[in-house]
């Protein structure tokens, strides 16, 4: 687990300025305290940060091969190294380090760009080849390193965060105004461009050849399931989801230091800390994180896993003042404005983690692969829905708004759009209407990523669980992969994503939605995997997504309550409109509405402009 950066100039005659190439090396320091090192030949340049997982005396990087001809910056772990090593090895490479790294060097030796596909792991690499003059790059197939590049007039630039982009000079920070309207409705960009002008991120499963100045971006991979998928029995499919669940938490084990779990109390994360438990068969470290606020606390739930797996436990609690002087420098961290605030407590989290171990797994990611959130549920509801007379419906939409039910709410909202319009959003954190009392361009929007991606699904076969599950994956999923890797390097801890494991994507991909969501429950293949190795009290309750009691927080006169009192006036602009942001803070503020979801979303993006000062 690295940061990793680099220049390439147009001009062959260039020379790199190293004072550029240590600054955008070293503002990413969290990345990698335990070593730095740069490679310069004329015009390329490579910067590289180390966080010590792996041969902790060897793998010092750049790293060369025995001519000297391929260097490699490498952000990230190959979990199948070791069986690569000895197949390279049988051709007669020669390894000079225990390291993941240059068994990489070695596998794009002998078989160039294609070397990506027998890669299990977490990763994000650049390769210089010197003999072909080429620079090739790589990003793991869901995304789970960050990889960002820009093209200016005359040079190349990549990094790990857009922070080391811009820290080069070459490139302004502007916000991109055409991507203000998506962050706003989704709370992140998706696709290959980033909130910055200028700054683009290669797309997951996607490797780019940089040949005379000229990027060229090839897809080596793709989520999307085969439309002839074979059929599979459930008994089967669970047995075969508990073995791979199984063999890939024993890859993410693999460790020169010591590795813990965050165990939130979830059925998710629960299930990889009973897998790396047994897998283990001595005690490891678990973190959670509690509040004071009973409806948002899970740490009863973390301590019965802990009890019964006799995990050696660490619980945190954070409260509103503290997640208040954390909240700008997270932002500062993820480069974008952040999309949830359970953001702050990951970094937090991460931070105590660092006392124990360096390396922490997690179970990110199942939520969109086996269709774990409630929302899952509204393209079919509201097929129901529209046949509904309309006085029930308006007895529905009473209800949600006396509950406070926004699930109830969107239904409603959605059930009179288009079956396109409901999927494309269903992922979506606010509904334009609400955005638009503040930000009205946001009914300007054409969402052109999300919908390609849609209609990239239209032919597969696939019901309105399966497509809105896979434009999650592409879209969604990334910035929350994203948000973990930014938020635990920030505190020098690599976080590891067993259920992104490609081989565990592929098959729930190919798996019938009825195995997903059953009898109005969501992930229910999971569920039955856990059954075998948690308390049921933790795989039967209701999910919490580890939230963060913000409507309380905006309401009080201290922490985030000082923040959102004073943003009416901070976020006064062309862009907002400040006298009816007045009115949601007032309202907000005086219990009477809850409009914590679209305060949050403008505090930030207030936030990150102020940070970067777009």
């Amino acid at each position: 687990m690295c940061g990793i950066s680099g220049i390439v100039y147009e001009d062959p005659a260039a020379i790199i300025d190293r004072a550029q190439l240590i600054a955008m090396r070293d503002c990413m320091t969290y990345r990698g305290p335990d070593d730095a090192g740069l490679f310069i030949d004329g015009p390329v340049g490579l910067g590289h940060r180390r966080l010590s997982i792996i041969d902790l005396g060897g793998g010092h990087q750049p790293m060369s091969n025995e001519d000297g001809s391929l260097r490699i910056v490498f952000n990230g772990e190959i979990y199948n190294y070791r069986s690569l090593r000895e197949e390279l090895k049988a051709k007669g490479h020669q390894f000079q380090s225990q390291s993941d790294t240059e068994v990489i060097l070695h596998l794009y030796a002998d078989r160039g760009e294609a070397c990506v596909h027998a890669l299990n792991g977490m990763f994000a690499f650049a390769i210089w080849d010197a003999h072909r003059r080429v620079l090739f790059l790589a990003r793991d197939r869901m995304g789970v390193k960050p990889l960002y590049y820009a093209v200016t007039p005359k040079a190349f630039l990549f990094a790990s965060e857009i922070k080391a982009i811009l820290t080069s000079g070459m490139v302004s920070a502007r916000c991109r105004d055409e991507a203000v309207a998506e962050y706003m409705l989704f709370r992140q960009v998706a696709g290959p461009e980033s909130l910055f002008e200028g700054v683009m991120n290669l797309p997951p499963g996607c490797t780019l050849t940089l040949y005379n100045g000229k990027p060229r971006i090839a897809r080596y991979w793709s989520s999307r399931p085969a439309a002839d998928r074979p059929r599979i029995s459930y008994d089967d499919a669970r047995q075969t989801l508990t073995d791979l669940l199984h063999d890939s938490v024993n890859m993410r084990l693999i460790s020169d230091v010591p590795v813990g779990t965050f165990c939130s109390g979830g059925v998710d994360s629960s299930l990889v800390t009973a897998l790396a438990s047994r897998i283990k068969g001595d005690r490891v470290n678990t973190f959670s994180i509690g509040f004071d606020e009973p409806e948002y606390d899970e740490s009863a739930f973390a301590l019965m896993v802990s009890k019964q797996y006799g995990t050696i436990h660490h619980q945190l609690t954070i409260g509103n003042a503290e997640f208040s002087d954390l909240f700008p420098q997270m932002v500062w961290q993820n480069d974008e404005p952040l999309n949830f605030a359970n953001s702050v407590q990951i970094f937090a989290l991460s931070r105590l983690a660092k006392q124990h171990v360096t390396v922490v797994l997690t179970g990110e990611g199942s939520d969109e692969l086996f269709a774990g959130y409630p929302r899952y549920r509204i393209p079919g509801m509201a097929r129901i829905y529209r046949q509904v007379p309309g006085v029930l419906r308006r007895l529905a939409k009473l209800w949600g708004s006396v509950t406070r039910d926004h699930r109830v709410a969107k239904l409603d909202r959605y059930a009179a759009c288009s079956p396109m319009e409901t999927l494309l959003y269903n992922s979506s954190m606010l509904h334009p209407d609400v955005v638009a009392a503040v930000y009205p361009q946001v009914l300007e929007s054409h969402l052109d990523y999300r919908r390609s991606c849609l209609v990239g699904s239209e032919n597969l076969g696939l019901d309105d669980l399966d497509r809105v599950s896979l434009l999650d994956q592409e879209c969604f999923l990334v910035s929350i992969l994203n948000r973990q890797d930014k938020m635990s390097m920030a505190a020098s801890i690599e976080s590891r994503v067993p259920f992104m494991d490609y081989r565990i994507v592929e098959f729930a991909n190919r798996l019938p939605a009825a195995y997903k969501l059953r009898g109005g429950t969501g992930k229910a293949i999971v569920k039955d995997v856990a059954r075998a190795f948690l308390p049921v009290e933790t795989v039967d309750r209701r999910k919490s997504g580890f939230g963060v009691p913000l409507d309380r927080w905006f309401r009080s006169n201290l922490g985030m309550g000082e923040r959102i009192a004073a943003l009416p006036e901070q976020a006064a602009s062309d862009l907002f409109d400040g006298k009816a942001l007045r009115r949601l803070v007032e309202e907000h503020r005086a219990g009477t509405h809850d409009h914590s979801e679209l305060l949050w979303t403008v505090l930030n993006f207030q936030t990150w402009k102020q940070t970067f000062h777009c």
